[in-house]
């Protein structure tokens, strides 16, 4: 797979990316991740990349001829590809949308900046996506955090294949759930609303010492019981999602 990230200020993420699990998932092959340059692009000598905007108004608005020029270069006919940007304005990025991008052969994403972006880059872009309700200076964070999350994915990135499944927000049968918990009221609620799969969090984990202070490892999880222990991390999980993340329920 290659990601391209369209960006002013490649270097916030070439460290990033020199790094831990994404470096060695370079080094083995499984992702090229390309960093261009916007300035490379520039309508001028001087890099001019952004403009005042029409209408006024405070900051500075990216042009469109520059990312417009980049994505020419960028993008390969006859493959499985998409091309996205970071803005507050964009759908909030979720695990589902990673496993959809971790399947293309390319992704391209544009990191916004300053003020926006001219609309009319909108003409060339498949997504808009933002991490959350809140703002950065750039897009650059978020499209670090994107890459990453995609590149975990990858087939031979982590060493254990099922260690992208045993994780947050995976969908887990309705009926092994209840198989874990028993009687629930919101289980049975779903259930008769048709639901076949719910999203859960992770349960708790622990290592050693068996006892920490006054704290002790579960004895469920010292027993070897691995059907009793499965069932009781569903239980776990369970409990998790409802007292945190309810909303991954509705």
């Amino acid at each position: 797979m290659k990601i391209s990230i369209i960006t002013l200020f490649p270097a916030m993420l070439s460290g990033f990316f020199n790094e831990s699990i994404v470096q060695r998932a370079q080094e083995k092959k499984c992702v090229d991740i390309e960093l261009v340059n916007l300035r490379e692009y520039a309508v001028d000598a001087y890099g001019s990349v952004d403009d005042r905007p029409y209408g006024g108004g405070v900051g500075m608005v990216l042009r469109v001829e520059p990312i417009y020029d980049a994505l020419k270069k960028l993008k390969i006919k006859n493959k499985k590809e998409k091309i996205i940007i970071t803005t507050p304005k964009g759908k909030i990025y979720n695990q589902k949308k990673a496993y959809e991008y971790a399947h293309l052969d390319n992704l391209i994403i544009i990191a916004g900046h300053y003020e926006g972006i001219d609309e009319r880059v909108l003409y060339y872009v498949d997504e808009e996506i933002s991490m959350g309700n809140f703002i950065l200076t750039g897009g650059e964070i978020v499209a670090g955090a994107i890459t990453d999350s995609v590149v975990r994915l990858l087939p031979g990135v982590l060493k254990k294949e099922n260690a992208t499944y045993y994780e947050s927000f995976r969908e887990v049968a309705i009926d092994d759930v209840v198989e874990a918990v028993g009687d629930d009221p919101l289980l049975i609620a779903l259930q008769k609303k048709g639901r076949m799969t719910i999203r859960l969090l992770e349960s708790a984990h622990y290592t050693r010492p068996e006892l920490f202070q006054t704290a002790k490892v579960p004895d469920i999880l010292l027993s070897g019981n691995h059907k009793a222990i499965h069932l009781w991390q569903l239980k776990m999980a369970y409990k998790e999602t409802v007292q945190k993340r309810k909303d991954l329920l509705e």
